[in-house]
C-alpha cells in the first residue's frame, strides 16, 4: 500500500539535516527521552515511525542494545536497510502500520518521532498506544515527541523553525492540517493536531500507568548558531513537547 511518505521517500533526511526544529530542539529533547539511567543496563527499543531510521541509528550508536525500527512507509524503509548494510549497526527495519503492528518483542523502551500527529481517530491514538504497550515489558516506557498540544494558533507560525502549519480543519479534538518543511525542496504532507485529553486518553485506555508531557530542550548549540534571539518565540510557544508514558 502506498503511503504519502513513500513520496517523501529519501527526502526525510533533509528534514533533520536541514530544519532548525529538528536539528536542535527535536533531537536534544529526544536524545533527553531515550537516554537511559546511569548505570541502567542497555535497552531494547522498538522504534515506531521510524522513517528512513534516523533516531534508529541515533538510539543504536547511544548504546541500546537491539534496535528494531518499524514504519508504515516501504520506501523509507527500504532507504533504512540501505543505509544499515552501507553502514551496519544492527539494527533490524520492518515495514508495519503502527495501528495494527501486533507484539513484535519485549523492549525495554518504545519511541516515536512525530506518531501521533498521523492518527485520523480517536480510535487511531488508542490503537497506537495499544501497540507500544504491548510491546513493552513491565515498567518499561514509552517516549516520544509531537506537536505541542497546547500550543497557540494565534501567535507566530513555527516557518522560522523550518515548519509552516495550514490548517484546513477544525474539530472537537483538534486540527486537520497541511504540514510544509521548508527543506530543498519543500516537502509537504497531511497531518493532525491533537489537544492533550485525547491523547493522555489513548494511553490510559491503552493501560499505561501514567502519562506527562515534557517541556522541549532547548541546547547551547542552537543559541550558538543562530542567537538567543532567534529561539525566544519557540521557547514562548514551542512547536513541539516530548511525551513520556510508563507501563
Amino acid at each position: 500500500m502506498e503511503t504519502q511518505y513513500d513520496a517523501i521517500g529519501q527526502s526525510y533526511e533533509r528534514l533533520k539535516k536541514q530544519m532548525p526544529l529538528a536539528r536542535f530542539p527535536e533531537g536534544a529533547t529526544f536524545h533527553r527521552l531515550a537516554t537511559r539511567p546511569a548505570g541502567a543496563a542497555a535497552a531494547e527499543v522498538l522504534d515506531l515511525a521510524c522513517g528512513t531510521g534516523w533516531y534508529s541509528r541515533a538510539l543504536a550508536h547511544g548504546g541500546a542494545r537491539a534496535v528494531h525500527g518499524v514504519d508504515i512507509s516501504q520506501e523509507m524503509v527500504a532507504s533504512a536497510r540501505r543505509t544499515e548494510h552501507a553502514e551496519p549497526r544492527g539494527i533490524e527495519f520492518s515495514v508495519g502500520d503502527a495501528r495494527s503492528a501486533g507484539v513484535l518483542g519485549e523492549f525495554d523502551v518504545v519511541t516515536a518521532v512525530w506518531l501521533l500527529c498521523y492518527a485520523e481517530t480517536q480510535a487511531d491514538l488508542t490503537a497506537m498506544a495499544a501497540t507500544a504497550y504491548a510491546n513493552l515489558r513491565d515498567g518499561g516506557e514509552y517516549v516520544g515527541i509531537e506537536m505541542n498540544p497546547a500550543f497557540d494558533w494565534s501567535r507566530e507560525p513555527a516557518t522560522k523553525y523550518g515548519l509552516t502549519h495550514r490548517v484546513l480543519e477544525d474539530f472537537d479534538d483538534g486540527k486537520r492540517l497541511e504540514v510544509t518543511a521548508h527543506v530543498e525542496p519543500e516537502i509537504s504532507f497531511k497531518a493532525v493536531f491533537w489537544s492533550a485529553s485525547p491523547i493522555v486518553r489513548a494511553f490510559l485506555d491503552a493501560g499505561f500507568r501514567s502519562v506527562e508531557f515534557t517541556a522541549p530542550d532547548l541546547p547551547e548549540a542552537a543559541v550558538a548558531e543562530f542567537g538567543a534571539g532567534f529561539w525566544a518565540e519557540f521557547l514562548a510557544n514551542p512547536t513541539i513537547l516530548g511525551l513520556r508514558a510508563r507501563k
